[in-house]
């Protein structure tokens, strides 16, 4: 089937089983907002600052991630990050406070890295012809680590009393974690011969070559470390001012200077490069990977933060259980099964321009219509509405990454690491400003930035595949 031979079904399928893990665990939490809120005395707002710092810390991990693999091969790497993932759950299992959970989530967030380790792999295993099926199922299965998290951890729960029952689940996450842990380490060896062929850099210096995609490539550093200010500042914020503002102004003029840093170092590497002409085949338009950069920021960074914050929705809106609402609000990301995979394949057959084009403006009607969604409605309706709305959003995903690596061939790893942190800036931004509005105006947030996001698809070109699609 798909024309895998033995080994590298067993190598995907082993590395989309570990990215699902990650998934699982770093989404624990989701199911159980309100009873952690009932359990330790938390206020919705406490919560607000959980479910951000469960995405803060994964821009800059996976810069990190994204080195080591690189040095030290996916097979280490994320099985380390595995064996980190069920230490994390532990602690968020143990912890007894606000302070303790805002640490562990903290941590948490480090998991969602594990992303690139497994793009990283995927690509050593596959030749080209097979490399979008592959992601795609990659990416797809181990999403889908979210909705089962979401539906399976709350019946898990159901067998013990509210106080234990959230912690029992998790632990259980990290058991599954620290297992797999081994296992991808003994039965899931790199292809040393390909180590280096693929590299995956998120967002240092890329290659461009004109003064216009140089200015460009700076200007689209700014989000990610926007972010990260945005989430320092949001800490500093009343009524929590968990830092202060002292502090937080000196880590935001921090990374004021990194971005000041990276911006020199484009600059350096860069500058020089296109003073000299350049070779037609190595030409290509930064532009491109700027707005596919933006469309992951949309597809994937509104699925974390909807995943994030749909369950505790369902059960506020319709007064339904914990378990209930868990199994409910899995629908929103259960669907990735399929809906990721399928957006890759739409987009070999029918078009990658046109798909993007079809998702993100389906994404946008379906969103708005979400953002009336209050409790006057049938819980059927909310429901198959938010299934709609996920399958253009994650068919949006695999649509994006279909085109990625028509780009620039030689830089198909850096290109997708950038768009690959856009997901994570886009969750951050978005979780954020749900702290500060209702459900309702934040699904309606959604579709105003896929409008944009709509809007931009008109200036992406007309990319030729293999099989001549646009």
């Amino acid at each position: 089937m798909l024309g895998f031979n033995k080994t590298q079904w067993g190598t995907l399928n082993m590395t989309w089983l570990a990215f699902f893990l990650t998934f699982v665990a770093w989404f624990n939490m989701a199911p159980f907002n309100t009873t952690i809120m009932h359990a330790l005395s938390l206020s919705a707002d406490q919560i607000n600052v959980l479910m951000i710092c469960n995405v803060a810390l994964t821009i800059p991990a996976r810069i990190i991630i994204g080195f080591w693999v690189d040095k030290y091969g996916p097979q280490k790497v994320f099985s380390g990050l595995l064996l980190f993932s069920a230490l994390v759950c532990f602690g968020f299992a143990l912890a007894q406070n606000f302070k303790q959970l805002l640490i562990t989530r903290l941590l948490m967030g480090i998991v969602g890295g594990g992303f690139v380790v497994g793009i990283k792999m995927i690509s050593e295993w596959f030749p080209p012809e097979k490399m979008g099926t592959a992601q795609g199922i990659y990416a797809g299965w181990g999403n889908f680590g979210s909705a089962f998290a979401a539906f399976f951890l709350p019946l898990v729960a159901l067998l013990f009393s509210e106080e234990t029952g959230w912690r029992v689940a998790t632990s259980l996450s990290g058991f599954a974690c620290l297992i797999w842990a081994g296992l991808y380490y003994r039965c899931c060896p790199d292809a040393t011969e390909k180590k280096r062929s693929f590299l995956v850099d998120l967002h240092g210096v890329i290659e461009v070559t004109s003064r216009r995609d140089l200015v460009l490539q700076i200007m689209l550093l700014l989000p990610v470390y926007g972010a990260m200010s945005l989430f320092i500042w949001k800490l500093s914020w009343q009524p929590f001012s968990l830092i202060s503002n002292s502090f937080s102004i000196t880590v935001i003029l921090s990374l004021v200077f990194l971005f000041l840093l990276n911006a020199m170092r484009c600059w350096k590497t860069n500058y020089l490069r296109i003073q000299h002409p350049i070779s037609q085949e190595s030409k290509y338009e930064f532009s491109q990977i700027a707005i596919l950069s933006l469309v992951y920021s949309l597809t994937f960074g509104s699925e974390l933060a909807v995943v994030s914050m749909f369950p505790q929705f369902l059960e506020t809106t319709f007064s339904i259980s914990v378990s209930l609402a868990g199994m409910l609000g899995a629908s929103y990301a259960f669907m990735n099964l399929v809906a990721r995979p399928g957006g890759g394949w739409i987009s070999d057959r029918f078009g990658r321009r046109r798909t993007l084009f079809i998702m993100v403006f389906g994404g946008m009607v379906s969103h708005w219509l979400m953002s009336e969604i209050d409790s006057s409605w049938q819980l059927t309706s909310a429901i198959t509405l938010a299934i709609i709305g996920s399958v253009f959003l994650k068919a949006g995903n695999g649509a994006c990454f279909a085109v990625i690596p028509l780009i620039s061939k030689p830089l198909t790893g850096k290109l997708a690491g950038m768009a690959g942190a856009y997901g994570s800036v886009g969750a951050v931004f978005f979780l954020t400003l749900f702290s500060f509005m209702t459900p309702q105006t934040f699904f309606k947030v959604i579709a105003v930035y896929a409008f944009l996001v709509f809007l931009c698809l008109f200036f992406l070109k007309s990319f030729n595949s293999a099989q001549n699609n646009n």
